[in-house]
């Protein structure tokens, strides 16, 4: 097993695991994803590994969607569709399965399309929220909270089907208090969620690897210098189209050119790759080095 397939096996892969699992995802169940960063993604890999008969990922970011799609999944960008009416439309009027929440209080509402206006009618609720979630929000551009922190819970109550699962393993934070608890409990929901037992689930993940059923180092867009990590971080942040998962390795080659870099990250969102296979789109851009003792990559 390489450092990079390594380190991903200690946080983002066992989490995203953990959320196929909590929610008892089952062959030929239909299962929805929101969220499509890296612990969505996983999620993804990890329901398909399970035998998931359909899968549908949620986002509003096309290069997020674009790698959901390339392992299988359905995708709905929500600032052009209605979520839950398109998976409940998608579903025969039914609803989905099983649900697995992978944004938290980072959530975003949306801004244009068929959702928004009902959004717009939420705002108070949402803005409320965020003064209980981050009471002192800085005035930066960068590290901004989501303006609806509440909004995947949401959707993902209401596309549910009676009887469905909710898996949660988005960040809430005690403060956050909102929940729609009616209409979970009148769909006889089952709800588990919480932090990820790590140790439970790597020693699998592992055999995984080693047995070439899964390769996690496929989730990595970017591959960025220590001395460059300010910039990567910052790219991360905004969400750059491309900037999925970043290495930060201390042997990679600087790339000074900021034009460079978006190029890079311009073919990956383009790129074409074998469909159906858990995580198996890999960046253009993205430099294979190898790395030594004591040189391990650190990911962002």
């Amino acid at each position: 097993m390489t450092d990079e397939q390594a380190i991903l096996l200690s946080d983002i892969a066992p989490t995203g695991y953990f959320g196929a699992d909590l929610a008892q995802v089952r062959e030929g169940r239909t299962v929805v994803v929101f969220g499509c960063g890296p612990v969505g993604q996983f999620a993804i890999a990890s329901a398909k590994l399970m035998g998931a008969g359909r899968i549908f990922a949620v986002d509003d970011h096309e290069d997020r969607l674009a790698m959901a799609r390339r392992q299988g999944a359905e995708t709905v960008n929500f600032e052009k569709e209605d979520p839950v009416e398109t998976l409940v439309k998608l579903t025969g009027g039914i609803g989905v399965d099983r649900a697995i929440e992978a944004v938290g209080v980072d959530a975003v509402h949306p801004h244009r399309g068929p959702a928004a206006q009902k959004a717009d009618a939420q705002k108070g609720q949402f803005e409320k929220e965020l003064s209980q979630i981050a009471p002192e929000r800085s005035r930066s551009q960068h590290f901004q909270p989501g303006d609806a922190p509440s909004q995947a819970l949401a959707w993902a109550v209401e596309a549910l089907a009676k009887v469905g699962t909710l898996a949660i393993i988005g960040v809430y934070p005690e403060a956050a208090t909102t929940f729609p608890i009616g209409k979970a409990m009148n769909k006889n929901l089952t709800i588990r969620m919480g932090n990820c037992n790590h140790r439970k689930y790597i020693p699998h993940l592992i055999e995984l690897v080693r047995s070439g059923v899964l390769e996690p180092t496929r989730i990595l867009t970017q591959v960025e210098p220590m001395q460059s990590v300010i910039e990567a971080y910052q790219a991360f942040d905004e969400r750059r189209p491309g900037w999925i998962k970043v290495e930060l390795a201390p042997t990679a080659a600087r790339t000074d050119a900021p034009a460079q870099r978006e190029d890079a990250a311009r073919r990956f969102v383009q790129a074409e790759s074998e469909p159906d296979a858990p995580l198996n789109a890999r960046s253009d851009g993205r430099a294979d080095k190898s790395i030594g003792p004591g040189q391990g990559p650190v990911s962002g």
